[in-house]
């Protein structure tokens, strides 16, 4: 798809909030073309960089009449590198359906993009494994691909929980997923699955997945799984699936239980708490206390619900 309009303006966005702060070299997938039509734009990305004068080159593009992104970057102040099968501009000659990242490029890049390359690609394990050993720690990923229709486009279209789960598994923070109603318009929608009741479909429809992630630790690329079946699975199949969680890899059989103890914990220390509530507000008026100490198996009103009464003695519910 190359980097139109929509790419522009949310370079430009990242930018103005600080997450391509410090910022030097990028890596993208596949030698990415430039154009965008809309020169106040590119003006004001280039502002939004400190540039205060801009080639006239980048201000005459359209979709038929297109730039080198190495171009718009180097305009930026980034030092341009991209992988592709043929060597074209300069670009690192990398198959990503078999290939693995060369060990000069791995931790190397501040922001790795993936501008509408991965859908063509098979070996979807290898893309996002390559991006994952591109970025350095505190780099940022840029995924720009097809969400809706885009018919014969490529192989595969993404969808939000895809990007949510490589997020959680790798402990990216997660900057932003958005939807593009178009790849023409420079424009974004933050993701809201109630979205998609009011989105056009049909056999033309280009709506784009935008999302932005940026990579916390230095650890080795983790497989998602996706969240809705986790709970399916047998624990010899999770223990399979390592993730990252403050910094260590764990295997997935393990976070399953960490994470059940921790919510164990929440909800004890909130009991704990209502019970103290309940015995300090007991304590303070003795005349309710007395009158709920009858022989009964109803809790009385206001009090503990970890607790009945019964013949004056106090006894904990099971």
């Amino acid at each position: 798809m190359g980097l139109g309009p929509p790419v522009i303006e949310l370079y430009r966005q990242l930018k103005l909030q600080g997450a391509l702060e410090g910022i030097t070299e990028v890596m993208e997938l596949g030698s990415q073309d430039f154009w965008c039509p809309q020169k106040n734009l590119v003006i004001a990305l280039c502002k939004a960089f400190g540039r205060t004068e801009v080639d006239p080159v980048l201000l005459n593009t359209t979709n038929a009449s297109q730039q080198p992104a190495r171009l718009l970057y180097e305009a930026l102040g980034i030092k341009y590198g991209c992988v592709d099968v043929d060597g074209r501009v300069g670009s690192v000659v990398m198959d990503l359906n078999f290939d693995e990242v060369p060990d000069a490029h791995k931790g190397k890049y501040g922001l790795v993009t993936n501008h509408g390359t991965s859908e063509h690609i098979i070996n979807q394990y290898n893309v996002f494994k390559a991006m994952h050993e591109f970025a350095r720690p505190g780099g940022v990923f840029v995924h720009a691909v097809p969400f809706t229709v885009h018919l014969e486009h490529g192989f595969f279209n993404y969808q939000p929980n895809f990007f949510e789960a490589l997020a959680r598994y790798n402990s990216y923070e997660t900057l932003g997923i958005w939807v593009g109603p178009d790849w023409q318009l420079a424009s974004f929608v933050p993701w809201d699955p109630m979205l998609l009741d009011f989105l056009t479909l049909n056999a033309k429809t280009t709506h784009l997945l935008v999302a932005a992630h940026r990579k916390m630790y230095d650890k080795e690329f983790c497989v998602p799984f996706q969240e809705i079946y986790e709970d399916m699975v047998p624990d010899e199949v999770r223990s399979r699936y390592a993730m990252v969680v403050d910094g260590e890899v764990l295997d997935s059989k393990r976070v399953k239980y960490l994470t059940k103890d921790s919510v164990l914990a929440k909800e004890y220390l909130t009991q704990i708490t209502g019970l103290n509530n309940w015995i300090d507000r007991r304590l303070q008026r003795p005349d309710r206390w007395s009158a709920a100490r009858t022989c009964s198996n109803e809790v009385p009103v206001g009090s503990s619900p970890l607790w009945i009464t019964c013949s004056g003695r106090e006894r904990f519910r099971q």
